[in-house]
C-alpha cells in the first residue's frame, strides 16, 4: 500500500529551520499528507549522503531558483550528475522576503543587515534605499539568530515569514524583493524516482561530445539532432538550459525537461534513438517524477 509506506518515510531537509529550504521541505510535507519525521542537514551533500547510508528515503534540496537569468544550484546538478541519484517529485516556492528587527523602528534608522548572501542579492533596491551597510550570514536562520542576540534595533535581517515569527522578530515590511515573482524549485531527491501517473514530466542531462583537440564541436544543427527524436515521437519539452561543464566556456551540460514518463513507450523509443548519436558524448535520465500543481 503506497499511502500506507508514505507515512514511514524519512525525510531529510537542508537546515537549519527558518530557512527558505526548510519553508519547502515543511509545504511539501504538509501539501503531501506526510505525517513522517524528518532530519535537517547542514549541506545539500550531506542530504544525498544520508540516503546513502540509510538515514533517510527522500531530502529535499533547492535545484533551480526563477531569480539571476535562472540559477542552477551546482551542488545538487553534481550530485545528480555523479551519483546514482533520481528526482522523485518537486516542490515549488514562491520567494518573499521581510524586513525585520527586534523592535519597531524606522527603516531609515537601519545601519546593518544581515542575511544570506542570495537573499542581499534580491533585495538590492531596498538596502540601496535604506543605505545600510550588509553582512552575508550562512543562513538567513542564522541572521536572525544573530541580530536576536546582538539585541540592537539599528539591525535588521531579510528572512522568510516563517522566520521572523520563529525568532521573535518584528517584521517591518514584507516582500521587498526585487522582483516579485521569484521562485525556488526545489528537487525531491532519492535512490529512485517516482511512479507513472499520467501525468509526469521528466529531466534529462546530455552533453556532446568535443571536436578535434578538445574544441568545441561546431558541426551545424547537433542540437537539432537531438530535438529531432522529440519531435518525431510529439514529445513536448518545457524548458532547456546550457550551463558551463565545471565551469569550463568550452563544454557545456544541457539540461532539459520534457512531457511524460521515461517508461512511456514514445520516450522509451526517443530515448533509444537519441543514444544512437555519435556526437552523444552523455545522457542521463535525472528521473520522471509527478507535474507540479
Amino acid at each position: 500500500n503506497r499511502k500506507r509506506d508514505n507515512w514511514k518515510m524519512k525525510f531529510g531537509l537542508l537546515g537549519p529551520d527558518a530557512t527558505f529550504s526548510a519553508d519547502a521541505g515543511h509545504n511539501y510535507l504538509k501539501s503531501k499528507k506526510f505525517k513522517s519525521k524528518f532530519k535537517f542537514y547542514t549541506t545539500i551533500s550531506g542530504c544525498f549522503t544520508g540516503i546513502e547510508k540509510g538515514e533517510i528515503d527522500l531530502a529535499i534540496v533547492p535545484l533551480l531558483s526563477s531569480s539571476g537569468g535562472a540559477a542552477w544550484v551546482n551542488e545538487t546538478l553534481q550530485n545528480l550528475r555523479e551519483k546514482k541519484f533520481m528526482i522523485y517529485d518537486e516542490e515549488i516556492l514562491k520567494i518573499d522576503m521581510c524586513l525585520a528587527s527586534i523592535s519597531k523602528i524606522n527603516i531609515k534608522k537601519i545601519k546593518f543587515i544581515h542575511s544570506k548572501d542570495k537573499a542581499l542579492e534580491q533585495c538590492m533596491k531596498k538596502i540601496n534605499e535604506i543605505g545600510a551597510q550588509t553582512i552575508p550570514e550562512n543562513s538567513t536562520a542564522t541572521a536572525a539568530e544573530k541580530i536576536k542576540k546582538l539585541n540592537d534595533p539599528t539591525r535588521a535581517v531579510i528572512i522568510p515569514k516563517r522566520t521572523a515569527e520563529i525568532y521573535d522578530l518584528t517584521i517591518l515590511e514584507e516582500a521587498i524583493q526585487d522582483k516579485n515573482n521569484n521562485q525556488t524549485k526545489f528537487a525531491v531527491i532519492g535512490k529512485k524516482d517516482n511512479i507513472p501517473t499520467g501525468n509526469d514530466k521528466t529531466t534529462l542531462i546530455f552533453e556532446f561530445a568535443n571536436g578535434e583537440k578538445g574544441k568545441v564541436t561546431t558541426r551545424a544543427g547537433l542540437l537539432y539532432s537531438f530535438l529531432k527524436e522529440l519531435e518525431k515521437e510529439k514529445i513536448s519539452m518545457t524548458y532547456i538550459q546550457s550551463i558551463p561543464k565545471d565551469g569550463s566556456l568550452e563544454e557545456f551540460t544541457f539540461y532539459c525537461d520534457i512531457i511524460g514518463h521515461r517508461k512511456d513507450i514514445k520516450i522509451v523509443r526517443a530515448l533509444k534513438e537519441i543514444r544512437k548519436n555519435v556526437d552523444l558524448k552523455y545522457l542521463k535520465v535525472l528521473g520522471s517524477y509527478p507535474m507540479y500543481n
